[in-house]
């Protein structure tokens, strides 16, 4: 079981099929409509240009079992969304692709210094899935994530520094530094 990235180069109607075809109970939109996702399209969200790059995630047979899109690449410190299909997760898929994106920006951006993540805070998966791949919890969010059921819930940034990755260590965060 291993992965690879593939980039992404306008297959909208895979794409509509992967993404109105599954549940994200993690997402803020849980479950999107193809228009919604054909919008997204037109709008560019998924486009590989200076600013972000989407890939398809694949097995090591070629099948197509999740997407991942990393963007604010303008910026020193990018971010990431990652969805794996519903019958591909809690296989460790997550964290291969992961790592793989966060190899294959350390690698091609010499002005990277780090990437950074989000997720749900009752997302157990995916806090695994950034523990896994080296990344360190950074930050706590309060009621920061809406969901479709108008729930507030809390969110956790994490994020993997290219010194860590390059020396392959993790430098924690001292949460008890002041208590203001």
């Amino acid at each position: 079981m291993s992965v690879n990235l593939q980039l992404y180069f306008d297959e909208a109607d895979e794409l509509v099929s992967f993404l109105s075809g599954e549940g994200w109970p993690f997402h803020g939109v849980s479950t999107l409509t193809e228009a919604a996702v054909r919008e997204q399209i037109l709008s560019g969200r998924y486009d590989s240009t200076e600013e972000k790059k989407t890939f398809w995630i694949v097995d090591d047979k070629g099948a197509r079992i999740g997407l991942l899109r990393v963007f604010d690449l303008e910026d020193p410190t990018p971010m990431f969304d990652i969805r794996i299909g519903a019958r591909h997760r809690g296989q460790g898929y997550g964290g291969q692709a992961v790592k793989k994106l966060v190899e294959y920006l350390f690698s091609n951006y010499e002005d990277k210094i780090r990437l950074e993540g989000h997720t749900r805070a009752d997302n157990y998966a995916m806090r695994k899935t950034f523990h896994h791949a080296g990344f360190v919890k950074e930050a706590f969010h309060r009621q920061s994530w809406p969901s479709e059921d108008g729930k507030i819930h809390d969110s956790i940034g994490y994020a993997i520094l290219k010194n860590d990755w390059a020396e392959n260590k993790r430098t924690q965060i001292d949460w008890n530094d002041f208590p203001y």
